[in-house]
């Protein structure tokens, strides 16, 4: 029998070897190893869906699961493992194949687990590398988060923010309803909020200088517009920028009686002085009066009123006033002398209108006005129409007073106008915006005995045909795509999407379509899945009456919640617009989803152009890269028909964007009906195009 020691002493090695290697592998364990399972309020942290095969995005979607339920130190170590893999932190990478995940982060994730930890200097590191690498509102708001904390741990603030106003130019006059504030805050340590006007400036990344602008409409009497800076420890700065809101055209009284032929003379005033003024379509001569007003005159014969005997005066900011001049007596027979008219050996009789014909011997030799009897003070909004209808934001409403004693004071809404001292009549211009719906104009003059008039006339501002609701943009918020482990991700995302829906601007901008419609594919698997291509996304927009779908990602952790907006058409199943995210503290959320509908708004602009080429079916227009616009974005092209209340658009057909361009763009056409033809559209250079 041979000897077995040997064999047996052989095994023996082999299995005490292989305790070694199982202990020393055992104290090596890898992120991917035996992962401690945590629960919390019946949730469970460390999950991943599916097999987890130690990739790169196993590790980050564990990593994340620990992250939420605060288990800082866990989240790290997988956070880690997968930056030794992938690097760089983006949207939409792709794992293997054609499969992959909505979001890749780990330089921010891994930043916010050690801000949690206290290793600020770190976080912000990781944090900025991020936002460099790709912007998101949960790394700003977490960056700010650790900057605030950077600064408080001894890295003192101790200054206030400063502020540059690069435009308007202080005490500059503005001819317009509205202006564009322009500037930088800058602070020591972190900008992290700007007003304007009273009105908040996005402010995406706290940060030691930040570019502002933003358009401030404005009161006729308004001298100043407001900005204020916070800094990350709360002190602000605040600065006033002076401003003329000149939205009146000249004051203008004509001197009585006013004969042709013969002088028309009179004086004009405006605080930004007189540049031109023409009557019957002639240059009128222009000298300094008295109290920096304006005296004008003017000869004219019968033959200057074959045209309109209209005046137009222009002030230095450009505002206008325009109307007829009041014309006492337009002699018809220069040859009869004068005398003739003075012996009262005439008849007359009246022409209407306030006018009448003068008769002598058989012949017309003059038409005059009728002098009508005084009753005070007379106030006219002479090109107002009580009623009358109009499509646009701003008008210009006409002023017109006459008066029994020299005019005092005079108003439009209780906002002061300009007048002139000693003088009984006189015209003038306001430019005014109007709201939507009803708008009461009262204009009210007072004369210096204390007699008043008053003309108030009701308009309304209508939606123009670009604004009513069949021709808003339609959009479908379907659902949520890749929440991982969020165990109240579709409740969020649910209440998120219809308070969005429900917000201000994004129910001004568009047509949403009721979520009730959508019940079928509201599912996170079946959304997943019908977006995973182009083609899914086309046979997924046939099914949706929307000409845009958006999807919801959210995430919450334990101190905020992070919110994703992401957009496809209908049509071409391409992105449509960047992802739009917001992020804070959830007890914030109301307020984070108002933002999240001024994001998402401000990434479909509603930008107007004109058309520079028709070649059918392809309009090529001068809407270009710097206005915001986009491939596969919708737009309008239409005509402007002059109606007796304005100026009315009249849609000729729609267009999708198919090239973007850095001075113009193209977009394929086709007709608002389907019944409609596309060759009996008639679309011509100088025509209008809208981004719907």
């Amino acid at each position: 029998m041979r000897n077995s020691t040997p064999h047996k002493t052989l095994l023996l090695l082999n299995l005490v070897a292989i305790a070694i290697t199982a202990m020393f592998l055992e104290g090596c364990t890898t992120p991917g190893n035996r992962p401690t399972l945590y629960e919390k309020d019946g949730v469970t942290y460390g999950v991943t869906k599916g097999v987890f095969r130690s990739r790169w995005w196993n590790y980050y979607e564990r990593g994340c699961s620990y992250l939420d339920g605060g288990y800082y130190k866990e989240a790290e170590t997988d956070f880690k493992a997968a930056l030794q893999t992938r690097g760089k932190d983006q949207r939409w990478p792709r794992t293997y194949g054609l499969h992959f995940v909505p979001e890749y982060f780990p330089n921010r994730e891994l930043g916010i687990a050690l801000y949690h930890q206290q290793q600020v200097d770190e976080s912000m590191r990781l944090l900025e590398a991020s936002i460099e690498q790709h912007f998101s509102a949960r790394a700003a708001f977490y960056l700010a988060e650790a900057r605030r904390q950077w600064v408080s741990d001894g890295n003192k603030d101790t200054r206030p923010p400063e502020i540059e106003i690069r435009t308007p130019a202080g005490n500059e006059a503005v001819a317009s309803t509205e202006v564009m504030v322009e500037g930088i805050a800058r602070d020591d340590r972190f900008v992290s909020a700007i007003t304007v006007g009273g009105q908040p400036v996005l402010v995406n990344v706290c940060a030691a200088e930040v570019p502002f602008e933003k358009r401030v409409v404005l009161d006729a009497d308004q001298d100043m517009i407001l900005v204020e800076v916070t800094d990350i420890t709360g002190k602000k700065t605040s600065i006033e920028i002076p401003i003329l809101s000149d939205v009146d055209g000249p004051v203008i009284s004509f001197d009585r009686p006013c004969v042709i032929p013969g002088m028309l003379s009179g004086v004009a005033f405006d605080p930004s002085g007189i540049v031109t003024m023409h009557i019957a379509g002639k240059p009128v001569a222009l000298a300094p009066g008295p109290e920096e007003t304006t005296l004008f005159s003017l000869s004219l014969s019968q033959n200057d009123l074959a045209e309109s005997p209209s005046f137009e005066c222009v002030d230095g900011c450009g505002n206008v006033t325009r109307g007829i001049p009041p014309i006492d007596l337009l002699v018809l027979k220069p040859g009869i002398p004068d005398v003739l008219f003075a012996s009262n050996r005439y008849s007359s009789f009246s022409l209407g209108m306030g006018l009448c014909c003068l008769v002598m011997n058989g012949e017309n030799v003059a038409i005059a006005a009728q002098p009508v009897p005084n009753n005070g003070v007379i106030v006219e909004m002479n090109n107002i129409l009580d009623g009358q209808q109009y499509f646009t934001d701003e008008i210009v409403v006409a002023i017109q007073v006459s008066a029994e004693n020299p005019i005092q004071d005079v108003s439009l809404n209780g906002k002061p106008i300009p007048t002139l001292s000693g003088r009984n009549t006189l015209r003038t211009s306001r430019k005014i915006r109007l709201a939507q719906g009803i708008n009461t104009l009262a204009a009210h003059a007072v004369d210096d005995s204390g007699q008043e008039g008053i003309d108030e006339k009701v308009v309304h501002r209508d939606t123009s045909a670009i604004e009513m609701e069949k021709n808003k943009l339609t959009v479908a918020f379907l659902g949520t795509v890749g929440n991982m482990n969020q165990p109240n991700g579709d409740a969020d995302a649910e209440y998120i999407l219809d308070a969005l829906a429900a917000t201000t601007p994004v129910s001004n901008r568009f047509t949403v379509i009721s979520r009730s419609l959508l019940d079928p594919i509201l599912t996170e698997q079946t959304l997943s899945e019908a977006l995973a291509s182009s083609r899914n996304k086309l046979a997924l927009g046939r099914l949706i009456p929307a000409e845009v779908m958006i999807t919801a990602r959210t995430r919450r952790d334990q101190n905020s919640i992070e919110i994703v907006l992401e957009g496809s058409s209908t049509e071409t199943a391409v992105r449509i617009f960047p992802p739009v995210d917001v992020a804070g503290p959830y007890g914030e959320l109301y307020a984070l989803i108002e933002e999240l509908g001024v994001r998402l708004v401000q990434e479909i602009p509603r930008v107007q152009g004109q058309v520079l080429d028709w070649d059918q079916p392809e309009i090529t227009m001068d809407l270009n890269a710097s206005h915001g616009i986009r491939k596969s974005l919708k737009c309008l092209v239409f005509r402007m028909d002059r109606e007796d209340y304005g100026e009315k658009p009249v849609i000729l057909c729609e267009g999708i964007i198919n090239n973007v361009m850095k001075r113009f763009s193209t977009a394929e056409a086709f007709p608002v009906e389907e019944s409609q033809a596309l060759d009996t559209v008639n679309i011509e250079p100088g025509q209008y195009v809208i981004i719907k």
